[in-house]
């Protein structure tokens, strides 16, 4: 499944899911602004664990994006009676706006009971000799909701090689 597409949801849940998601990116905005400290975590009414803003994610690009998608969700916040959960544009906004949202959070925000799988990698390697370099995944960093499986044999690694099943340039979460 595409992570950007949100899936069709209708009345309270769409009406709920709208105002999540305003509410999120409101959150994050006031702390990018200083009105709330970065590092307070973020109670929210129904999940068990508290939300926590990871401050590198805050690029100024993803920043205005939040921004707009904000002030696009206004007009539905004042009129509910505008949401439609067939209106591709609609979907189209609260699917990017919670894929910024969950790379600012370093967690999954799922609607109703959508099913997303978790974002990652798998890689399966295998090789008779390694005389270089054999590596499985390089990577910048991982976030908290990523994951990473790697599968790595080889018969024969010579004096001059190595293998690497994950190579992480950076912090996990």
């Amino acid at each position: 499944m595409d992570p950007l597409v949100f899936p069709v949801l209708a009345g309270t849940v769409l009406t709920e899911a709208v105002r999540f998601l305003f509410d999120r990116a409101s959150a994050v905005l006031d702390r990018r602004a200083g009105r709330v400290p970065i590092e307070e975590p973020e109670l929210v009414a129904g999940r068990s664990e508290t939300l926590q803003l990871r401050a590198a994610e805050l690029t100024d690009a993803r920043v205005e994006r939040i921004m707009q998608a904000q002030g696009a969700l206004r007009v539905y916040q004042s009129r509910p009676n505008l949401l439609q959960g067939d209106d591709e544009e609609l979907r189209d906004l609260l699917g990017h706006l919670r894929r910024d949202l969950e790379e600012v959070y370093g967690s999954a925000l799922p609607f109703g009971d959508e099913q997303r799988p978790r974002p990652g990698a798998e890689v399966s390697q295998h090789a008779d000799e390694i005389s270089g370099q054999q590596v499985g995944i390089r990577a910048q960093g991982m976030t908290a909701m990523g994951r990473a499986r790697v599968v790595q044999t080889a018969k024969t690694i010579t004096e001059t090689g190595e293998q690497v099943g994950l190579h992480i340039n950076g912090s996990i979460g």
